[in-house]
């Protein structure tokens, strides 16, 4: 249904007959298959992987994707040295306007705290944004500290030092996890404050990319750290439920994904979409995050470019079932329709929008 809806809307926004059999029929191939090379925000890797791999046949385009964080795969797209990058934190207008690039949301996904409590398992710990501040402030130092005995009162709780895992470098997902602490702790939020890497007020441990923080939270008694969800759902590690801002304590899952950007007005946003931090909603997840993608609006290889496009169109008609299944929420189909429209802000060598339907 989502893809027969969209193919409706795409038929609307790209009009005329050629737009309309691309659609109801398969594209011809390419007589060689073109690499098309993205960096960016780790967030992305594995769903990028998992579209690649189904579309590279049908499309004949291979994407090649280097994990890093969302500074680098911004500084890379300015000096044209990929083809795209990916963010979870969207440039402003201006921004792009300077850089002469196009920018759009693909996917929604959550930024879950990850323990490793003995006797503890998935989802079994609640948590909220004061406890969570405090523990990363040091005023909680152990697992069996009353304060979080209070709201988790079924759990037997060791008395085990709480160890601390932090992001080494500059990460989209730090900054979501502060904002949120920011949010719900004024000590936090006058001291520490929402940055991509905080001066952390006690010593922590320090984890170089996603995976990084998965083991290394994975691998020590007593850890606690922050990753995303789709990381911790495949990697099988101990998330936390936490506390949103309607009161209730909720589970990290694609419903509650789906709900805060339902709440946050995400279908309707637009394309400058923000940190979807503590959004109102009984069944709100209170860490969600938007990736984009952002290209040369000129490019210097229309090839390259078409190729670039045809991917994510693919992705639009095709990968929503796969970001479901992954841990990811797909965006609207109204959303997917109007970014295919922005489409034809990418240029040629004629200054005309390229044709990526071909």
């Amino acid at each position: 249904m989502m893809i027969q809806i969209l193919k409706q809307r795409l038929t609307a926004v790209c009009g005329g007959a050629a737009c309309v059999l691309f659609v109801v029929f398969s594209q011809p191939l390419l007589a060689q298959s073109t690499e098309i090379r993205g960096t960016g925000g780790s967030a992305a890797t594995r769903i990028l992987t998992q579209w690649n791999f189904l579309s590279a046949k049908e499309n004949k385009v291979n994407v090649s994707y280097a994990t890093a964080v969302s500074d680098v795969g911004i500084r890379e797209i300015i000096a044209r040295s990929v083809d795209f990058a990916c963010s979870e934190i969207p440039l402003a207008p201006d921004e792009l306007k300077k850089n002469d690039l196009v920018q759009f949301p693909l996917l929604i996904g959550g930024v879950v705290p990850i323990i490793n409590v003995p006797g503890v398992k998935a989802g079994q710990m609640r948590l909220n944004a004061d406890l969570l501040a405090n523990i990363y402030l040091g005023k909680i130092r152990t697992w069996d500290d009353e304060w979080i005995g209070s709201v988790n009162p079924s759990l037997r709780l060791p008395r085990l030092p709480i160890k601390l895992i932090a992001r080494e470098e500059p990460a989209s997902t730090t900054l979501a996890f502060t904002m949120h602490l920011a949010k719900g702790n004024r000590t936090w939020g006058s001291g520490p404050g929402v940055d991509k890497r905080p001066a952390w007020p006690v010593a922590v441990e320090r984890a170089v990319s996603t995976q990084g923080m998965g083991e290394k939270v994975k691998n020590t008694p007593g850890a606690i750290g922050y990753i995303n969800f789709d990381e911790a759902f495949r990697g099988g590690l101990v998330y936390t439920q936490l506390k949103n801002r309607s009161g209730a304590y909720v589970m990290p899952w694609n419903q509650t994904f789906q709900s805060t950007a339902t709440n946050a007005g995400v279908a309707r946003a637009g394309e400058q979409l923000p940190l979807l931090i503590d959004v109102d909603g009984a069944d709100s997840w209170p860490i969600v995050y938007v990736t984009y993608v952002l290209l040369d609006r000129r490019p210097k290889s229309a090839e390259r470019a078409r190729s670039t496009l045809k991917f994510f169109y693919w992705v639009f008609l095709q990968g929503d079932n796969m970001a479901a299944e992954s841990g990811f929420v797909p965006l609207p189909s109204a959303s997917q329709a109007r970014i295919v429209g922005r489409f034809r802000d990418v240029l040629g060598p004629d200054n005309a929008p390229i044709d990526f339907l071909r």
